[in-house]
């Protein structure tokens, strides 16, 4: 960028103040505006002469490299074994979501699978995950507790087979909640069985866009039987979805005030197996979420500067927001993909085809193969969208967002190569907005956050 080794950076403003993010580097420092008049220039003109005092200015922050443009290390691609897979044990499902990708949980085809077909799904796993000692199953669907008796036999079958080859394996189930009962609940635990509810907030919220087949509203049938399911299992997370222009904040106090671990939310994407869900696109609207991040900024530096722990831990458990980009800039990690879809994770439909992942099922053109073959077209999914995109490779926010999620992109460019410009400016700005909390922390704020394990400091490579 220039002769004096300027590695990449971002500049930008937050309440009368700048602050400028290494991009390579992946941290955030405050800049007085003497240093950010450097900055503008060498944006404007990237080839100008440093003086000796604007040198040193840099260097403090890290802008400069004696050893080069750091964006121009070539990252070397592999193939990743596969050693998680979201099962679909059926194509059908209770509920009809106003927004499902799946078309009503049939994923075109529906359908469900056989025990013999769950059984090849398992030994597959295990072939593909090769040396790895640790494989997890997902049971999805349409609703997986429709088919809780085969969930039960996979389960079964699953230990035993991971046992004899060496392996642990770990379950996982996405459910409605409405099927949940004494017995289902039992099992769960018995069987250590991560669970993910899907349930959308507030009764007004829940029932207009998870409705039952026939029209009627799944909040009264589904919260009871959420609150049994939390009360055996406490650690159990939520998860939302935001139609329109619906208050993020609204649907993860609900979530939360339910009992709910864990809560995360995320924007409706386009269903690319009907075009009847077109009004998703069109009403898709983030303003909301943007003006939420504003808040929670404001919200996260006076907690801390009251040394709030419980109202941290809350905005810490609530997933979605400038949780990630906080830890992400205090440990200065690099996310080279934005999630495994293709490399370490499959979605396997109840016929035993193999997708991209479990959003993908169903579209023929993000088919990879068979787990009744053993070849896996995905040697373009093993790229990282840091280095092979240029969209992403010239963002600053590209190893925090890593691409973004390959379904939406789909859903709304027709690539995956290609991200939602809505999805872009939210990414980009929580990591702006978590470099302005980063950069306000004091050392004993900071030891602070690390001693109540809200924020945790890089492992060290060398750490057994």
């Amino acid at each position: 960028m220039n002769k004096g080794n300027i590695v990449p950076f971002h500049l930008f403003h937050y309440h009368g103040s700048r602050y400028v993010i290494d991009i390579e580097g992946m941290q955030a420092s405050a800049v007085d505006e003497p240093t950010a008049k450097v900055l503008e220039m060498l944006v404007a003109e990237p080839e100008m002469v440093l003086t000796t005092g604007m040198k040193e200015d840099l260097n403090k922050l890290g802008l400069i490299s004696e050893a080069g443009d750091k964006s121009k290390k070539t990252v070397k691609t592999e193939s990743f074994p596969i050693v998680y897979i979201a099962l679909f044990l059926t194509q059908s499902c209770n509920l009809r979501c106003i927004y499902c990708y799946g078309d009503g949980g049939e994923y075109k085809t529906g359908g469900s699978m056989d025990e013999k077909t769950a059984f090849r799904a398992v030994d597959w796993l295990i072939e593909q995950s090769g040396k790895m000692k640790q494989i997890n199953i997902s049971f999805f669907g349409g609703e997986p507790f429709l088919k809780f008796s085969l969930m039960k036999a996979v389960v079964a079958y699953a230990r035993k087979r991971a046992q004899e080859m060496g392996k642990e394996v770990y379950f996982h189930a996405n459910t409605n909640a409405t099927l949940l009962d004494d017995d289902k609940i039992a099992f769960i635990k018995e069987q250590s069985i991560s669970i993910m509810v899907s349930f959308d907030g507030p009764r007004e919220i829940q029932d207009a866009q998870r409705p039952y087949a026939n029209g009627k509203g799944s909040y009264d049938t589904a919260l009871p039987k959420i609150e049994k399911l939390l009360a055996a299992l406490p650690e159990t997370s939520g998860h939302a979805v935001i139609v329109g222009n619906t208050d993020p904040e609204l649907i993860k106090d609900a979530l939360q005030e339910i009992g709910f671990a864990e809560v995360s939310i995320v924007p409706a994407s386009q269903s690319l197996l009907t075009r009847e869900q077109d009004k998703i696109k069109s009403t898709r609207n983030l303003q909301n979420l943007l003006q939420a991040l504003e808040q929670e900024a404001e919200t996260w530096q006076r907690l801390i500067q009251s040394r709030d722990i419980e109202g941290l831990r809350s905005l810490m458990f609530k997933k979605n927001g400038l949780y990630k980009g906080l830890l992400s800039l205090f440990q200065n990690s690099k996310k080279r993909y934005a999630c495994s879809a293709g490399r370490g994770m499959v979605g396997v439909s109840s016929s035993g085809d193999v997708y991209l992942c479990h959003r993908f099922v169903g579209q023929e053109k993000y088919k990879l193969g068979s787990i009744f073959g053993k070849n896996l077209n995905r040697e373009e999914y093993q790229k990282s969208p840091t280095t092979e995109n240029e969209l992403c490779a010239a963002c600053f926010a590209k190893y925090y967002c890593g691409g973004g999620c390959k379904y939406d992109n789909v859903s709304y460019s027709g690539s995956i190569a290609s991200p939602s410009e809505d999805m872009c400016r939210l990414r980009c700005r929580e990591l702006e907005l978590a470099a302005t909390v980063i950069c306000s922390l004091e050392p004993e704020a900071q030891a602070f956050l690390v001693d109540e394990k809200i924020l945790t400091p890089k492992s060290c490579p060398l750490d057994f």
